[in-house]
Order: structure tokens, then C-alpha cells, then sequence
């Protein structure tokens, strides 16, 4: 049977908890998404938490609140998720995207730096696959900073909560993330007057202008025993990781980072040194299920030359995800290990 690239860990758990809902007829946003919200906010040390119904909508209400304007500029790497290009068709703003640096999947701060002009509104982040992007020496820039932790939820780098750095903190709890509704995500902040905006925008009202993006009290209930279970989660995704990096230490592919208990390990990418092709064809035929890790970086999405983007254009080609995620059976993480090591 084959190993697939990424599956959602899903318990009885979770089963009693959407059920619970049902039978108590509780399935618009209620007290199980205030809860939710509440557990959100503990893990990640900001204040205000809005829970949404996708990651996505949680841009958009960023931008409403940032009150981003035609010509207003957010500066995004290449290297992330579409959310927030797909937000920005929305509300309007120009996306400034920058290249990576060598060997890299973040950009440098100085190429962060030397990006912002008065233009400049937000600077967008991305803790990409579980790796932490030090962001101290962003402190002093006089722009709102907004950070994905999608992939390091529930981590902790240079003794701060992941996403605490920012101005707002987002995260999606799509079925391949560290922990999941469905669907979903979230928008996090410390500052009442941007919360207070993305508030009423985000509730279904009859009489005013708003979005109606509210997570259910199902998914909620969902994401409550997903958080019970997160530190599990980690400890298990870091032992995997572990054991997968002794495997490729003897051969010629890269990982991007070496072996951190900081890191959460949403999945394992690794630089091949081998063309595509023989990649998936030798992966393919022991029957486990690589994807590309970065299936489009965002300067090709906006139709950008690749050639003003090396960095992330090279790495985007050369980089695959190697199954990782908590139910992988001990003989499906020999098999993968086994296989990584023999891939010479």
C-alpha cells in the first residue's frame, strides 16, 4: 500500500466533540469557538484571537483593518503560501514580492529592510514547513509585521511564543497543518482597535456590512481536541524528523536546516541532488508519495520573470516533501528512512 504525502490526524476524540454539537444543536459559532479562541490566544501570547473559516479570510480582515488601499504596499517572500495574494485580489494593495536568499527558503532582513519604502503598510512572514524565521532584527522597522504559524503553532524560538513577534499572527488549520478544523484558521493581535475592526467585520449581521468568515462551533469543538493532543503531536513529528535526519546524513541530498527541537516539523523537505525525473520515479516505485514542496512560489503566481527571483526559483524546482505526520506506523517510517538512505 502506499504511503501517502501528508494525512490529518483525526481521533475519536474529535469525533466525540463534533458529535457533542450535534446532539446539543450547537453549530454556529458559540461557545465552543470562544473556547477555542481562548486556548489559540494562550498558546501564542496575543490577546485578541478572531477564529475564521479559512486563512485567507484572516488576511482580509487584516487588510480591512490596516485600511490597505489601492496603492498601499505588503511586502511578501516569494517562498510562502497564496493566502495572502488571494486576500489582496480582494481588497485591493500591491503585493511586493522578494527572492529568498542563497540557499535559502526566507529572505535575509536586509532584504527585508531594503524592501520597505513609504509605501510600505505590512511586512508578511512565514515560519514555512516548521522552521522558525529569527525575526529579532525586524523589531525596529515602523511597520505592522504579520506571521504565519501554520507550520510551528504551539513552538516556542529564542524563548518567545511562536507568532508573539508580531502585530498579528495568523495560522490555517487546513487538513496538512500541525493541527486542523477541516478547514479554518485564525487571526491573532494585541492592539483593541485592529481587533475591533476585524470583529464586526467577521460576524453575520443583518444590519451592517460584514463578511459572515466565522468558524463553526463543529470545527471549534474539532480544534479543541487537536490542541489537547498538540504537544503529542510535536513530540511525535520531532522524533520522526530525527530518525530521517540520521538517514540522509550518508548521502548526497540536503536538508534546509539541521535538527532542532525548536523546530515542529510540519513536513520534511529535502534537496535532492538528482534531476526531477529520477526523483519521482524512484520514489514512486517503493510506493511512497513525494510532492514538491513549494508547488508555485508567488513571483511565478503573479507572473514574474524567474530570473529576478534565482533563489526561489531554484530552490522551488530541487525541493520535495517526505511523508511526515504523527500516524505513520513505525514500519512506514522504516520503509521512508530506509529509503532515504539508499537513495544515493
Amino acid at each position: 500500500m502506499k504511503i501517502v504525502s501528508n494525512k490529518p490526524t483525526i481521533t475519536r476524540k474529535e469525533l466525540e466533540g463534533v458529535l457533542d454539537c450535534l446532539i446539543h444543536a450547537e453549530i454556529n459559532t458559540g461557545g465552543s469557538v470562544k473556547s477555542f479562541e481562548s486556548a489559540i490566544a494562550d498558546i501564542i501570547g496575543l490577546k485578541y484571537p478572531l477564529a475564521v473559516n479559512s486563512i485567507t479570510s484572516a488576511y482580509i480582515l487584516i487588510f480591512k483593518s490596516l485600511e490597505i488601499g489601492a496603492d498601499d504596499e505588503l511586502i511578501i517572500p516569494s517562498i510562502m503560501n497564496q493566502a495572502p495574494l488571494s486576500a489582496l485580489h480582494i481588497t485591493g494593495g500591491k503585493p511586493v514580492i522578494i527572492d529568498s536568499e542563497s540557499n535559502s527558503i526566507y529572505p535575509s532582513i536586509e532584504q527585508i529592510k531594503n524592501a520597505i519604502t513609504e509605501k510600505t503598510r505590512a511586512v508578511i512572514l512565514c515560519d514555512a514547513f516548521g522552521y522558525h524565521f529569527d525575526k529579532t532584527a525586524l523589531a525596529d522597522i515602523n511597520v505592522p509585521v504579520i506571521i504565519d504559524v501554520s507550520h510551528t503553532i504551539g513552538t516556542e524560538y529564542n524563548g518567545s511564543h511562536a507568532g508573539s513577534e508580531g502585530t498579528f499572527a495568523v495560522a490555517s488549520f487546513a487538513p496538512s497543518m500541525i493541527i486542523t478544523t477541516g478547514n479554518g484558521g485564525i487571526v491573532l493581535t494585541n492592539n483593541s482597535r485592529y481587533f475591533s475592526s476585524m470583529r464586526e467585520l467577521r460576524g453575520y449581521k443583518e444590519d451592517s456590512i460584514n463578511y459572515d468568515f466565522t468558524l463553526t462551533d463543529i470545527q471549534a469543538a474539532m480544534g479543541i481536541s487537536q490542541l489537547i493532543k498538540l504537544k503529542d503531536f510535536l513530540k511525535r513529528r520531532r522524533e520522526i524528523a530525527k530518525k530521517y535526519h540520521e538517514s540522509i546524513r550518508i548521502t548526497p541530498h540536503k536538508t534546509l536546516f539541521p535538527y532542532s527541537e525548536d523546530a515542529a516539523y510540519q513536513t520534511f523537505p529535502v534537496l535532492f541532488d538528482a534531476p526531477m525525473d529520477r526523483v519521482e520515479k524512484y520514489w514512486k516505485k517503493k510506493g511512497i508519495e513525494i510532492v514538491k514542496a513549494i508547488p508555485a512560489p508567488l513571483h511565478s503566481i503573479l507572473g514574474f520573470k524567474g530570473f529576478d527571483f534565482p533563489n526561489s526559483e531554484r530552490i522551488s524546482k530541487k525541493l520535495f516533501s517526505v511523508p511526515l505526520y504523527p500516524t505513520l506506523t513505525k514500519m512506514e517510517i522504516e520503509k521512508i528512512s530506509k529509503t532515504l538512505a539508499s537513495f544515493i
